[in-house]
């Protein structure tokens, strides 16, 4: 490495902050081995955990000695609507002290990445700076909901949700049949597609699955190696962990929940195998044949059927049997199970389909007029703005522990954070014809959503569950590569297969399997644990080999070429700026922020301290270094 090299890095060092791995207690349940944190204390403290080592590290965060050592009783807070009404009174009841609202540069690099997975460019950061406008931040939000890369970010929000990809252990879509359900989610994403329409539309789908996208809703669960009751059991699981937030549901799918989720679900431990089979039962005359001779060309046709009901006449598959001879019905000695909706506190009446109505035209009403329904739908949108939901873990609801006014017995708690605001997300969300763009913008513009992620005094890990500082969280792996693109000025064509054109963003991918064999835009990715959408789950860890991969691989070393045709480096160089302006366009363009006085010295420095190297070749050390530092690789 050259000396200018070792030198910067020394002062603008990128951070191994090593977080704790994975794991989970053992059990004979899938469920209870991997949700065995009913309260949500472990993702809770584990973020809060990375916050705390981000922000001191962080030098133009405003976080120093101060956030370990100093007191503070009072800081300025902005109540912009309900939600500051609901988090800051939460934090006054508990004498709990928010951390100060963000800087701008803070404000709009978090707020941009948020909404369109995306970092500003350096002329969006330099006028947004200058901007002496109150309403500035309101009004950015509003033109980040307008973008097109807005349509990006939320079909990969919709794509991850329900585990687009083209191969998995169960539901073969291919290419054609993944690439079609991204397309659907684009176009609802564009078009304003309120989301009760699109759950009905995806639970109630049929046609060929290369072109009817939300037909692959089926096709994703079908489970080829067993009855077909295996896959009327996986689309209803699926059915309430997407659209209700409740998978406790899965672990009922092989017997009763009381025995199994005891210490994980309080409602889950209530439901019985038969009440799964109900909504399983909504599924029952669902038909999707294959046809084509090869994977290439495979395509299924989803229908239903006009009768039949989930018939308990099986031995064999991936689930528990399915008879008499081992399961006992009420009443005794059922042979088929007809639709009936799950029962919860604040659905209690259930429900089944309407004469002459479609079983699954009918589970798309209950579901999308369930209490629930958008009650799940917010905190998972929460928890893509604020890195945490106000239920944790986001798809493991327990209806039984919801309500303040009833409090579940003995040492359960109530399990949101706050059940006040996620009530009246969900009616608000409701209220406005669950529109995505309206809803976000409500927790964007909120004075809770724009505080710091550096604490102005000690922090308790007690303060997590009240927001009281904005969490930081590594960049998804396409979001980082996105930013290096457009911190660097040189774009990528990635290709997709199936059919349709590359695309410049890793987040306009469809896929996680793509781009396909070992590339090295695939390797890359994946490094930063993409996951697979299957059995692999995505994961914002840190490892050693991602540090050395940001500091060795040609996504970023042939990128800060100052040959490299339209790179940010070649384009100062040629304009011959001085030190000061070069070091703050790059920061501008990298890290979206000025330079700090001190960063602006250190950088001007290097001008005129580093003999043997030419002007191009310290311009490249210095974005070098820039996007080795630890903010760049971080949403805070």
């Amino acid at each position: 490495m050259k000396p200018t090299r070792r030198r910067f890095l020394a002062v603008l060092a990128f951070l191994a902050a090593i977080l704790p791995g994975r794991g989970f207690a053992g059990s004979d349940c899938p469920l209870t081995a991997s949700h065995a944190d009913p309260d949500g204390r472990e993702r809770r403290a584990s973020v809060s955990r990375v916050t705390r080592a981000f922000a001191v590290s962080h030098p133009a965060g405003g976080a120093s000695s101060a956030e370990l050592t100093g007191v503070v009783t009072h800081v300025r807070r902005v109540f912009v609507n309900y939600v500051d009404e609901e988090i800051f009174g939460a934090m006054d009841a508990a004498k709990v002290t928010p951390a100060a609202p963000s800087s701008d540069a803070e404000f709009l690099r978090r707020a941009t990445l948020d909404l369109t997975g995306r970092i500003p460019d350096a002329a969006t950061v330099g006028a947004f700076l200058a901007d002496p406008s109150a309403d500035k931040r309101s009004r950015m939000v509003d033109t980040l909901l307008a973008s097109d890369a807005f349509v990006d970010r939320w079909t990969f929000y919709y794509d991850e949700l329900f585990q687009n990809t083209a191969v998995a252990s169960s539901g073969r879509l291919y290419s054609q049949g993944r690439n079609a359900f991204h397309a659907y989610f684009q176009d609802a994403v564009r078009s304003h597609k309120p989301w009760d329409v699109m759950a009905r539309e995806i639970i109630g789908a049929a046609g060929l699955n290369t072109t009817v996208g939300q037909a692959n809703y089926v096709v994703r669960q079908l489970q080829s190696n067993g009855p077909i009751q295996d896959s009327f059991d996986n689309l209803a699981a699926s059915t309430a962990t997407v659209f209700l937030g409740t998978n406790a549901v899965f672990c009922t799918s092989c017997h009763n929940g009381g025995g199994h989720l005891d210490s994980i679900n309080l409602w889950g431990s209530t439901v019985k195998r038969q009440d799964f089979w109900g909504m399983s039962a909504f599924y029952s005359r669902v038909t999707s044949p294959r046809s084509g001779t090869t994977g290439a060309d495979y395509y299924y046709t989803v229908g239903e059927r006009a009768s039949g009901n989930y018939l308990l006449n099986t031995t064999t598959g991936n689930k528990t049997d399915r008879t008499s001879a081992y399961y006992t019905t009420t009443p005794a000695g059922m042979t088929s199970v007809n639709p009936a909706y799950l029962k919860t506190p604040l659905n209690p009446a259930g429900g089944a389909p309407a004469g002459g109505e479609g079983f699954r035209q009918a589970l798309g009403r209950l579901v999308t007029t369930d209490p629930q329904f958008a009650r799940a739908a917010v905190n998972y949108l929460w928890k893509e703005m604020f890195a945490l939901g106000i239920v944790e873990p986001a798809d493991a609801f327990d209806p039984l522990r919801q309500d303040l006014a009833s409090p579940p017995p003995g040492t359960w708690t109530i399990q949101p954070t706050h059940p006040n605001l996620l009530t009246r997300l969900a009616a608000d969300y409701a209220a406005h014809g669950y529109d995505l763009r309206y809803i976000l913008g409500v927790m964007a513009k909120s004075g809770a959503y724009q505080l710091s992620s550096s604490y102005p005094g000690p922090w308790s890990e007690a303060n997590t569950p009240y927001f009281a500082r904005h969490f930081a969280r590594r960049l998804p792996a396409e979001t980082l590569f996105d930013a290096i693109t457009r911190a660097t000025g040189i774009g990528a064509s990635i290709p997709v297969s199936g059919g349709v054109p590359s695309v410049s963003y890793a987040m306009q991918l469809p896929d996680v399997s793509e781009p396909s064999g070992r590339t090295t835009i695939g390797n890359f990715l994946n490094a930063f644990l993409r996951g697979d959408r299957d059995g692999d789950a995505r994961s914002n860890e840190f490892s050693i080999s991602q540090g050395l991969l940001m500091l060795n691989d040609t996504t970023i070393t042939s990128r800060i070429k100052s040959t490299a045709s339209g790179s940010a480096v070649q384009k100062l160089v040629a304009q011959n700026g001085a030190p000061a302006e070069i070091v703050a366009s790059l920061y501008l363009s990298t890290l979206s922020r000025n330079p700090s006085a001190a960063e602006l010295a250190t950088g001007v420095g290097l001008f005129s301290s580093t003999p043997g190297e030419t002007k191009a070749q310290i311009v490249e050390d210095l974005q070098f270094a820039l996007l080795n530092k630890i903010d760049f690789s971080y949403n805070y």
